[in-house]
C-alpha cells in the first residue's frame, strides 16, 4: 500500500492533485471523478486516485487488465473552457504527450515508445498505458473533462500478451508515489501549453512521436487487410490515412492496427 499521507501538500505543481481524492479500491476512478463534477464536489485538476481498481475500462467500453497494488490507476478533473467542439482532441494530444514525457526518461529505447492513436501508448508494439477522457460539453465549449489514465508499471503478467509494464521493460521496480507526482506535473505542463493555445506546436509533438505517422503499416477493416500510410488526425478526432494516393479518415474502431505486421 502507498503512502499518500501529505501528498498534495507536497506535489511539485500549480493546481493539478493538489486537490487529491484517494480510494483504498473503487470500481473505476473515472467513475468516481464524474459523480464529483456532478455534485460539483471538485476543483480544476482534482485527482481521484486508486491501488485497487475493479472495474476498470477504456475507451468503448473496454476492460483494463490491471493488479492491485501494481499500477497508476487514476484521474483527473479539468476545466478545459478554453477549447471549442472542434478543439475536442487536442486535448487528448496534450494529455498523451504528458504520459509520453513521464515514460520516455525510464525506458531503454525511447525510439521504441509511441503513441498509438487514439489513446495508448506503447512499447515495442506492446501496450504499456491506456486513456479515457470524457468530455461534458456545455454549448459550444468543453465544460469538464475527466482524464483517465492506466499505466502499467509493476505488473509482471497480464491476460493479454500484447501489454507490458515498465517493470517488465526495465526490470526494475518503482515507488508509484514518485512516477504519479511525475505524471502529474507533466500533465500539467501539456495542458498549460494547450491553455496557452499552442495547438500547432502540440500537434507536431504528437505526430513525431505517433505510431506510423508518415509510415507504410498494415491495418484492417471488417476483416480485410490493408497497407495505409498515417499523414494525421482531422479536428474530429478521426485518422487520416494514405491509402495508395486517396485519403481516408477513420473514427476509433472503424479500423484495426496489425501490430503484428512491421
Amino acid at each position: 500500500m502507498q503512502n499518500y499521507e501529505n501528498f498534495s501538500k507536497k506535489i511539485n505543481t500549480l493546481f493539478v492533485g493538489k486537490d487529491l481524492r484517494y480510494l483504498p479500491s473503487c470500481q473505476s476512478t473515472n467513475f468516481y471523478a464524474l459523480d464529483l463534477v456532478q455534485n460539483d464536489d471538485y476543483f480544476d485538476g482534482t485527482v481521484v486516485l486508486t491501488d485497487c481498481q475493479t472495474a476498470g475500462r477504456g475507451q468503448q467500453g473496454n476492460t483494463w487488465d490491471t493488479e492491485p497494488f501494481q499500477n497508476i490507476t487514476t484521474s483527473v478533473i479539468f476545466k478545459p473552457q478554453f477549447l471549442n467542439l472542434k478543439e475536442q482532441f487536442e486535448l487528448n494530444i496534450a494529455i498523451t504527450l504528458g504520459i509520453y514525457d513521464l515514460l520516455e526518461v525510464f525506458v531503454p529505447n525511447p525510439d521504441l515508445l509511441k503513441i498509438k492513436w487514439s489513446n495508448d501508448l506503447l512499447y515495442d508494439r506492446k501496450k504499456l498505458c491506456g486513456i479515457l477522457i470524457q468530455n461534458i460539453i456545455s454549448g459550444n465549449t468543453l465544460s469538464k473533462s475527466v482524464v483517465g489514465v492506466g499505466l502499467n508499471i509493476n505488473q509482471k503478467s497480464f491476460q493479454y500478451p500484447q501489454a507490458t509494464s515498465l517493470s517488465l521493460i526495465t526490470g526494475i521496480d518503482y515507488e508509484l508515489t514518485i512516477l504519479i507526482e511525475k505524471l502529474l506535473i507533466n500533465l500539467e505542463k501539456r495542458y498549460l501549453q494547450l491553455k496557452q493555445k499552442k495547438i500547432e506546436f502540440l500537434r507536431q509533438e504528437y505526430y513525431k512521436r505517433l505510431y506510423g505517422f508518415d509510415e507504410e503499416k498494415w491495418f484492417s477493416k471488417e476483416g480485410k487487410s490493408f497497407v495505409g500510410k498515417i499523414v494525421g488526425v482531422d479536428h474530429l478526432g478521426r485518422l487520416q490515412i494514405d491509402v495508395l494516393g486517396d485519403l481516408k479518415a477513420y473514427q476509433f474502431k472503424e479500423i484495426q492496427f496489425l501490430l503484428d505486421k512491421v
